[in-house]
Formats: C-alpha cells, structure tokens, sequence
C-alpha cells in the first residue's frame, strides 16, 4: 500500500494517490487551495527520485465509518453527515455563505460534482491519514499528501476541515490497543483549535501548536454572550503564538516547545505532525499573512523537526493540512526530497 524505499530500519512511507486528492473546483468551491497541490508534489518527487516513488495503490480502502468518527465527534454532527444535512454542514464548514445569505467563494452553477459527495472523499482521506499513522509505527516515518483537518471540533466542522482525522486516527490506534499515548506538533499557521477542543480532558494526547499570534481563528470574542468562552480559544499542551515580525525566533520557539513538553510528558508511542505549509510568505490565503516564514526558514523547521523526533525514535506521522495558492506544494516538496535524499 506504501511506497517503501530504504534499509528497513530506517524505511520512510510516503502516501499518495490522485484519488484522494480534493480538486475543490469540481464542487464549485473556490478556497485558494491548488487544484493539483498534493499532486505538483508527487510528480516532483517522482521525476527526481523514479526509483523511490510511485503511486499508492489504494484498492480496498474505506472511508472513515460513523463508529470511526463517534470516537471524536458527538452524535448530532455525525448524524447530520449521513442525512439530508450533510450540504449545509458542508456548506458551514468550508463557509461558503454569508450572513447576508449570498454565496461567499462559491458557485454551484460551475460545479461538476454534488456538493454532498465531497464528504465521501473526505471521509476516505480521513482513513488515509489513519492508514498513515498506523504504519509508521513499523516504518518510524509517514507522510500522507493529504488530511490535517485540525480545525474540526466535536459539534462539527470548522476552517475548511469537516472531520478531525488527527484525534480520530490516534483514537482509532488506541482503540486497536497500538498504541496509549501520542503528541499532536501543529506547525499550521492557524492555531490547531479543533484538536485542541477535542482533547482537553484527555491526559493520553498532548498538544503543541506554534501559530499566528493574532488572526482567524483568534480574532473573534474570546467569550459568547452567556460569558462562555468560545471553544478555538480553548488552550493547547503548549501553545506557541508567533507575532508578525517574529518570524527570526520561530525555530527557537519550536524547539524551547518541545523540549518543555519532553521535561514535562514521557515519551509518546506516536507523534503526529501537522505540517501546514500556510505559514509560507508567498501562500494565497488573505488569513494566513500573518506569518511570513520564508522556503529555507520552512525547510529548517521541517528538517529540525524530523530529526528531533528520530533521534529519540519516536514514530512520526505527516499530514499536509493548510497551504493556499500556485507555491504551496514547494514547501511540501523540498522537506521530502531532503528525506528521500537521507535513505
């Protein structure tokens, strides 16, 4: 199922498959995600590496089932992606209307697709970002050209995200008794709110997020009209907010962050990266500027981060998360090819 390069101790997997790659277009959603992001990566890779790389086949993989998705979500949402309701939790989701009711980076007339089957392909992305968890902890290193929805939260989707097939991925191995601890490194520029939430009063998943300090999804009240505040601003393990013009001390951060949680939380069974190349200063998405790190700051956070969790021989997991416009699969790609090039 994996690509498998290398001498078996230090094998590296590397999944992808064009099935799993969401052309948002085609359901008429116009979010600055690259048609083609995973896939300018993969053929990248491939011309540079054709020994090493070649597409996963992906036969026999199901989606994500209800019993998969109760782990994390309550009972309302998963229900609602199984009926009649699943366009506007979609719809909710990718914020495709506005207050006004007019349709907000959206048209339904230049749609290929029924909106309702992009839940389908979410759902199976999401078993593929499980899939990918799981076999690093045989191979020690995963990277899935997909999933990363860190946004979703347990009464529904949220930022582009509908499903959280981080926590569900590390439920799911729990559950399979694979293993009983794992960290969650969140590297997107947007705070990793929704496994935040979901995660809070569980002592088995720690959680580090090194974000915008300012900006979507924290630029609202942090408290609702009944003085509850609202769940993104629910706090991570760590969080790690990044102020513009901070850009010099973000590697410093991240790795004063881990070394916190290393003295403060035993060794984890499973780290799982989310690895949001939006941070990038030439990405596309207005609520991303924020944080401007540029390709070699990002190889460096990349690389840093890869090493630090190999030399304690922890397994580590990718998944691609935010990343918006033409340059994003550029972030992905380089961090790989350094990986492809150490085997």
């Amino acid at each position: 199922m994996f690509v498998t390069y290398g001498k078996r101790k230090e094998t590296k997997m590397i999944f992808y498959n064009k099935s799993l790659d969401h052309k948002f277009i085609d359901y008429g959603i116009q979010i600055p995600i690259s048609k083609s992001r995973s896939e300018k990566c993969f053929d990248y890779l491939k011309e540079k590496f054709p020994e090493k790389m070649k597409e996963t086949d992906c036969t026999g993989i199901t989606p994500l089932s209800k019993e998969d998705l109760l782990l994390v979500h309550n009972s309302d949402f998963v229900s609602s992606l199984f009926n009649n309701e699943v366009e506007e939790a979609l719809i909710s989701c990718f914020e495709l209307r506005n207050e006004d009711g007019s349709w907000n980076r959206f048209d339904p007339d230049s749609a290929t697709k029924s909106l309702s089957l992009l839940k389908d392909e979410i759902l199976l992305q999401g078993k593929a970002s499980f899939l990918s968890m799981e076999e690093s902890l045989n191979s020690k290193f995963a990277y899935f050209l997909g999933g990363g929805m860190h946004h979703a939260m347990s009464f529904g989707g949220r930022g582009f995200c509908l499903v959280n097939d981080i926590v569900i991925g590390i439920r799911k191995l729990q559950k399979l008794k694979k293993i009983k601890t794992a960290w969650v490194v969140d590297v997107d520029a947007h705070k990793g709110c929704g496994t935040a939430e979901l995660t809070q009063n569980d002592e088995t998943i720690q959680t580090l997020s090194i974000h915008m300090g300012k900006g979507w999804p924290l630029d609202s009240e942090k408290f609702d009209q009944d003085n509850q505040m609202n769940p993104w601003f629910i706090e991570s393990t760590i969080d790690c907010p990044i102020f513009e013009g901070e850009e010099d001390r973000y590697l410093q951060v991240l790795r004063d962050s881990l070394s916190q949680l290393e003295k403060n939380f035993e060794r984890p069974d499973l780290v799982v990266v989310v690895n949001g190349s939006d941070p990038y200063e030439l990405d596309e998405l207005p609520s991303a500027s924020l944080l401007k790190l540029s390709l070699e700051q990002l190889l460096k956070r990349d690389t840093f981060t890869y090493h630090w969790f190999k030399e304690r021989e922890i397994p580590q997991t990718y998944l691609m998360s935010g990343g918006y416009g033409k340059h994003s699969w550029e972030v992905y790609a380089q961090f790989l090819a350094y990986i492809l090039k150490q085997s």
